[in-house]
């Protein structure tokens, strides 16, 4: 398995190499603040230990929920805003084929997308398309009460019972949301649908390796184990006991801080392959709304 690498060469430009160095010590000790949880914002550390704690049962049921919306479907919409569905977006983007929805032999339902905006072209577009399609719908939603995928929700889920009947449309729709609390768990109990818990203490943007992200990847036919394993040797790679030097995120943490104090300000994301486009639009998620 192939790691990821970083050039730091650079950065020598501005930034001695002794005094990055002399940070790692500080660096370590965050590092194990963050695994302990013993500084403020613990509650929300959920996704630090995230691939390493998920067992072969939950990753079977969700292989096996995966498995039933690929059989019954030739569209699944993933209905969601946010972190809850751009880290699966993301994955499933960059593995896919560039023209995947082209293709007249599947072994994988199209992967669309509702919920993220309140155009009503694109929803209407969207139901045009789905009219003759046999389709399903992964709800993603922790309150069930965000305005965007609560009314394409509203709108599929009319849809689907016009199509398949009530009773069908049951095996057709998952919901992702809050263990016990909710619009959506409200519903989805009423309703009898699948579902899948949102963590309460992993954030959204976090949430590509719980079902949230993992539920839509494995429904598009790619391997959530492999994803997973990968993640964990990341999780392991880049833990506190790993020393300084060879530790890449404490590494990359003490540049960007001490850039920062030398008026270093602005950093810039980029990436110039089209299948990434999603992943940049997490990416820039994930630091706008971790470092405000």
């Amino acid at each position: 398995m192939d790691s990821i690498k970083m050039n730091i060469q650079y950065v020598y430009n501005w930034l001695p190499e002794e005094d990055i160095l002399k940070q790692g010590a500080n660096a370590i000790a965050c590092n194990q603040a963050l695994y302990d949880g013993s500084r403020e914002g613990s509650d929300f550390l959920g996704w630090v230990r995230l691939p390493s704690s998920i067992t072969d049962d939950q990753f079977k049921e969700i292989e096996n929920t995966a498995a039933s919306l690929r059989s019954i479907c030739d569209v699944v919409v993933v209905v969601g805003i946010g972190g809850s569905y751009l880290g699966a977006r993301a994955v499933i983007d960059a593995l896919n084929n560039s023209f995947d929805w082209l293709q007249t032999k599947r072994e994988h339902p199209v992967m669309v997308y509702a919920g993220n905006n309140l155009s009503e072209d694109y929803l209407y577009e969207l139901i045009k398309y789905l009219e003759n399609k046999s389709f399903g719908i992964i709800n993603i939603s922790k309150s069930g009460t965000t305005t965007e995928p609560a009314v394409a929700f509203r709108l599929l889920k009319d849809l689907l019972e016009e199509k398949v009947g009530k009773s069908e449309a049951r095996n057709r729709i998952v919901a992702i949301t809050d263990a016990k609390k909710g619009a959506l768990r409200t519903l989805a109990t009423m309703e009898k649908y699948k579902t899948f818990i949102i963590p309460d203490d992993v954030g959204g943007r976090y949430s590509v390796l719980t079902p949230v992200g993992l539920l839509p990847i494995a429904v598009a036919g790619f391997d959530i184990r492999k994803l997973v394993q990968g993640a964990a040797t990341m999780e392991k790679n880049t833990g506190p006991n790993i020393a300084f030097e060879y530790n890449l995120s404490a590494i990359y943490a003490v540049i960007r801080n001490e850039l920062y104090k030398k008026g270093k300000k602005i950093e810039i994301l980029v990436n110039y392959h089209p299948k990434l486009h999603y992943f940049s639009e997490w990416w820039k998620q994930l630091f706008g709304e971790s470092e405000g």
